[in-house]
């Protein structure tokens, strides 16, 4: 009976000991993913702005859904009084969808954000915007090109030829675009490098802070 309560004890005192060496791991893993060490984790939560630079020229002529395009952060992300994500940091994004334009319909072309990189970390990262549709008052707003005053131009150069006409077609283009898409195949989404969209953060992602 002694031995085996001995033995009983010493099972016990090993166990005590064993589990206090897992806590101890434990304690120094969370130390250590808390970012005593490395930083500290914020949460950028779903619904954040990103403001995108557009690093390259995209059309919904030649675009295809798949696409990758770059682009980087015109304004820096700040949460919990922290810069989360700094202005000029890489972010990385697909085409979401895009349509060519067809006779007497509206091109269009939709974008999402799929990662960031700040220095030499890559975060995953969704974001999602609108989609640009050829017409919409939101094409005029970004800044893209999408017929417009740039058909008024053409046809006021196929009719006269000269600066004068391209300017007077330039001012009617607005008026004489519905025409002259529902005489055509319609006309492009074109975003032009540089053009600046916004994208809200669709899933909360923690972000390591230094």
């Amino acid at each position: 009976m002694k031995i085996d309560r001995c033995v009983s004890l010493v099972m016990l005192g090993l166990t005590l000991i064993l589990m206090g060496g897992c806590q101890s791991d434990r304690s120094v893993a969370e130390r250590i993913s808390g970012s005593t060490i490395f930083g500290t984790r914020i949460k950028v939560p779903m619904g954040t702005q990103l403001d995108v630079r557009l690093g390259s020229s995209l059309s919904s002529k030649t675009a295809s859904v798949g696409d990758l395009w770059t682009g980087t952060l015109a304004k820096p992300v700040v949460e919990q009084g922290r810069e989360v994500l700094p202005a000029g940091c890489r972010v990385e994004g697909t085409v979401v969808s895009a349509e060519p334009a067809q006779r007497g319909t509206r091109a269009r072309i939709e974008l999402g954000v799929r990662a960031v990189r700040v220095e030499d970390r890559k975060i995953s990262l969704r974001a999602d915007a609108d989609p640009v549709v050829a017409g919409s008052p939101r094409v005029r707003n970004i800044g893209a090109i999408a017929g417009g005053a740039a058909v008024g131009a053409l046809l006021g150069k196929a009719i006269g030829g000269d600066a004068e006409d391209a300017a007077k077609g330039a001012l009617v283009g607005g008026a004489v675009a519905t025409g002259a898409v529902a005489a055509s195949k319609g006309y492009q989404v074109e975003l032009r490098h540089g053009t600046t969209i916004t994208f809200l953060v669709s899933k909360e992602v923690a972000v390591l802070v230094n």
